[in-house]
């Protein structure tokens, strides 16, 4: 970092601690295996040194990132005021259930909170539609009645 004039310079921490950072000298735990020893006092040449490289055993075990299952929260209110209410309802508790255990981390039990909201969505969307197109069947003979006989009943 170049030095401007006005502004105090950081101190450089790291390098307090580490002195020999950045310089190509290897720390004194590191030992060698065939560093030619010279008594000429000129430091040993790297360059023929053989290293070892060795790796610790990793823990076995695969990291599976699951996604956050879906949210059924608007289409259960949409289905609880529209379609067939009582089950609307208990698919807006299971997707409000399911929103909660996601954000608690406890995907399986959001996966299984969100099944159920789902299956609830459905069965009111279902149920919602049958009585839907049953009252309007039931409206037009009704009025296709009142119609044909001019009375009513």
């Amino acid at each position: 970092m170049a030095y401007q004039a006005g502004y105090d310079q950081p101190e450089n921490r790291y390098l307090r601690k580490y002195p020999n950072f950045g310089k190509d000298e290897l720390p004194s735990y590191q030992s060698l295996g065939t560093q030619q020893q010279s008594g000429s006092g000129q430091p040993p040449s790297y360059e023929s040194a053989t290293y070892v490289v060795s790796r610790q055993p990793q823990q076995g075990g695969t990291v599976i990132y699951r996604s956050r299952p879906p949210d059924y929260l608007i289409p259960s209110i949409i289905a609880c005021l529209f379609c067939f209410w009582p089950t609307g309802l208990c698919a807006v508790v299971y997707a409000k259930e399911a929103n909660d255990k996601a954000v608690a981390g406890d995907f399986r039990g959001a996966e299984r909170m969100a099944t159920k909201a789902r299956n609830m969505l459905v069965s009111s969307v279902v149920i919602g539609a049958i009585i839907w197109i049953s009252s309007g069947i039931i409206t037009y003979f009704l009025i296709y009645n009142i119609e044909k006989n001019g009375s009513g009943f």
